[in-house]
This record gives C-alpha cells, structure tokens and sequence, in this order.
C-alpha cells in the first residue's frame, strides 16, 4: 500500500529534564491560576501544554493543507457551485447565508479550518475537517499558551504562529481593493443571539463581546476600520450593508446562519451577501467542506489523484465510506457487507453530526444489532463508516476544579488553526482522569481543552 509523507508527531514532554517539569508545571499554574477554555467548562484542568519538535509541527501543518486540499478536489469533480455542491451532498439544510453561485474555485473556502487529528503510532490520522467560520477558542487557547512559555524562564519554549494575527491580516485581504471612496477598509465585528453556539454558551451579549474584543483589536493594529455591534442594527441589504452612518465591507461571521435567532438581521445580511455587496470573512459554502461524507468522497477517488495526493489519502486520511438516502443500491450493498465484515474495526457517524453526537463504535454493538443500526439509520441520514483509529496516549496531570490534583494516560486529539493553508495555533483536546476508555475525545464528551509549545532545537 501506498503511505503518506514522512510526518510523526510525538509529545516530547517525557523527555525533558524533570526538574524543568516541575518548574515549568508549577509556575504555569501560579500563574494562570484555574482556567477552562472560553464557552468550554470542563472539571478539569491540564497542567502542562503538549510539547511537540516545532520541525515536526510544521510538517503537521503543512500536511493538514494538503489534505484540506485534496477535500475541496473530491467535492470540485461533483460540483461547480456551492449549491451543486449542496446538492451533491444531498443537503436539506442549506446553510441560510450560502450564495448557491459561488464558485468552489474560491479561494475564500479554504479561508479557516481546525481538521482535527489523531496521532497513531506517531502518525496523524485526520477523522474530521472543521472547515468554516465558527472556530472558537482563540483567544483562550492564545493567553493559556503564553502562560505555559512564560513558565519557563531559559526561554526555550516556542509558542505556535498567533491565530489572532493570522485571522486579522486574513480579514484585512479579504476586503475588495482599491476602497471606493479611497477610505479604510470597515469591518463588522458582530454580536448575535443564538440557542446555540458560542453566543448561547457564553450567556449573554456582554460575555460575548468580551469574549471578540481581542478579534477587534486584532483587526484594528492591521490597519482596519472596526465596528462591533449587534447583527440586530444592520440596515441595507443588496445595495450594501451600514451599521449607523458607516457602510460595511467585510463582515467577521465567527458564526454559521443557522444558529442566528434574529431572522429579520439575518435576511438583510443574506441580502447583501448574495449581491455581493459585503462579504462574509469566511463563506457559508466553506461550511459544506466539513461534510465526513467528503472524507468519503477522497477515498473513492484514489485513482483520480495525483500519485503524491494518492499516497497523502491513503497515509493520513482513514478508509471512509458513506452510506445514505441518495445512494445506489449496489453501492449501499457493498458498503453494508463490508461493514459486516469489519465492524470491530469501524465506526459509525453522521455525516453533518458534531460533538460526538451519533457516534458508535463497531466493536462495542452486537454484530445483529450493528447491521440493524446502520440500515435502520442510513435510511434517514447520511453516515459515514471510518476505520477506527486507536490514539497514542501521554501522561498528564490536573487539577479539578475544586483543588484535587490526579495523573491519567489520556488519549489526545491535535487541531492545527489553519488560516489561508498555513499553520496559525493549535487545539488540543485529550481525555480527562473520568474519561471512559474508547470515548470520543471531544468537549462534549468531558475531554479537556489544551494547548501546544514547540521545542525549536529538541
């Protein structure tokens, strides 16, 4: 079998000097006092960042590029617009601010992502995409990352490229040039109401603002015009977007459409987006990208790729299918057998799910009750069957929230920020001291937010 490039990740904190440790975990913590990343509570609190060769993280990003850029190839042999592509995915919920015309050419698609990774072995398998706007977590992830550097006095920690930054110079090259009245490019920086996401996590619309004011700010030391205020006051519409007397350019959707409960806003928005009149820092098409079902899409295209691309499916992109409504019967057969044969192996998730919602692993459902299970679902819903990946572990300390202090092997997911195909940050999420082995390792399943330094010279 072909394989990937040549790329191992590996937590080096093992093999630091102890005494480094220990200073390290103890001035980080003085420090920093008890933290949990933004919107995201968790009981417990690592007490040390991972620690990766930062020649190794940035192959790690590089790598993540290339297979985001092998994604959008799969879904630009199915389509040509969004909307083809909406269709293609047979996609009932079309994203409320998608313009069905953009071209998957765009470059803007590829604006933000966070694919998320399991390390096996020393190698990153990447199970999902996280393509789109709503990314949170940086401000959080940026402070907690200084913290941990500055608990090092030698200064021979790295931290990742800032993502605040890389987002700011990102929104500043999406506004259209030259200005037309020879001004400052204007950005809105919006607040919103939501049941859900960010906006309804946080609590209220003063969290939230608190929680954009370092995007603001970002935007702003780039040379910005910047407006934050509630998508409620935004007037226009397909002649343009003003919020008071200021006419919008680029708007900093950190948000999808359909979590916006303010539905008159989001019409003159959806107005505006689609004449082209304003745009979105990061397009709703982009959001159809982080469809597992692409996954999928990659793997049945192998021989349509170029032999390096080929080998970078096959070396860091577990086997995925799709099984759905809109497939053929032969096709539905085949998948079905073979996930028969290998349930042990698999596991089963929504195409569109999150959070860790609808996922089960083939190996703790009985094997009648497995083939019921992805028929019955598969009927309703898009699925995709994946190969299980089992995930490296490190040893890591916490501390809950009230003072207890414990030390567990915990599995970890790695999350590079990539801001136009080049590394800004990272997320990791890993498994808490309560954590059931073989568990999803995300949030919503009780994992603990992290993030990484970099060792320039390990």
């Amino acid at each position: 079998m072909e394989r990937g490039p040549d790329v191992t990740l590996c937590d080096l904190w093992p093999r630091l000097p102890g005494e480094a440790r220990s200073e390290l975990m103890r001035r980080a913590a003085a420090e920093a006092d008890w933290w949990v990343l933004d919107a995201l509570p968790s009981r417990w609190e690592a007490l040390r960042p991972l620690v990766f060769a930062a020649a190794d993280y940035r192959r790690f990003g590089e790598l993540a590029a290339g297979v985001l850029r092998c994604a959008l190839l799969a879904c630009r042999r199915r389509a040509g617009t969004a909307g083809e592509l909406c269709r293609a995915l047979d996609d009932h919920h079309v994203p409320r601010l998608l313009d069905p015309a953009q071209p998957l050419s765009d470059p803007a698609l590829l604006r933000m992502a966070r694919p998320d990774a399991l390390v096996a072995g020393g190698r990153p398998w990447f199970v999902e995409l996280n393509v789109g706007p709503n990314i949170y977590g940086v401000p959080g992830l940026e402070r907690r990352g200084a913290a941990f550097a500055r608990g090092r006095p030698d200064g021979v920690w790295a931290e990742p490229p800032s993502t605040l930054r890389a987002r700011a110079l990102a929104l500043a090259g999406a506004v259209p040039e030259p200005m037309p009245d020879g001004g400052r490019p204007r950005v809105l920086v919006p607040t919103w109401r939501a049941a859900s996401g960010i906006a309804a996590k946080l609590g209220g619309p003063g969290a939230l603002r608190r929680y954009l004011r370092p995007a603001a700010a970002a935007a702003a030391a780039v040379g910005l015009e910047v407006t934050v205020a509630d998508l409620s006051e935004v007037r226009g519409g397909a002649d343009g977007l003003w919020v008071g007397g200021d006419r919008v350019d680029v708007v900093f959707n950190q948000f999808v459409g359909s979590v916006v409960a303010d539905t008159a806003a989001l019409g003159v928005l959806r107005e505006a987006v689609r004449a082209r009149s304003v745009r979105l820092f990061v397009p709703e098409a982009a959001c159809l990208l982080s469809a597992k079902q692409v996954l999928a899409w990659m793997h049945e295209d192998l021989d349509r790729y170029a032999p390096e691309d080929r080998a970078l499916v096959l070396g860091h992109v577990p086997w995925t299918a799709w099984l759905g409504p809109g497939q053929s019967a032969e096709r539905r057969r085949h998948v079905l057998a073979r996930a028969e044969r290998e349930r042990a192996g698999l596991v089963v998730k929504p195409s569109r799910g999150h959070g860790g919602t609808g996922f089960v692993a083939g190996v703790e459902v009985a094997a009648g009750d497995w083939a019921d299970l992805l028929a019955r679902r598969s009927r309703e819903e898009t699925l995709v069957l994946q190969r299980r990946i089992v995930p490296d572990t490190t040893w890591m300390r916490f501390r809950s929230a009230d003072g207890a202090r414990e030390t567990a092997r915990v599995p970890f997911v790695v999350s590079p920020f990539l801001v136009n195909g080049r590394t800004a940050g990272a997320y990791v999420r890993h498994g808490s001291p309560e954590t059931a082995p073989g568990a999803p390792v995300n949030t919503a399943a009780g994992a603990v937010s992290n993030t990484v330094l970099l060792l320039p010279n390990p």
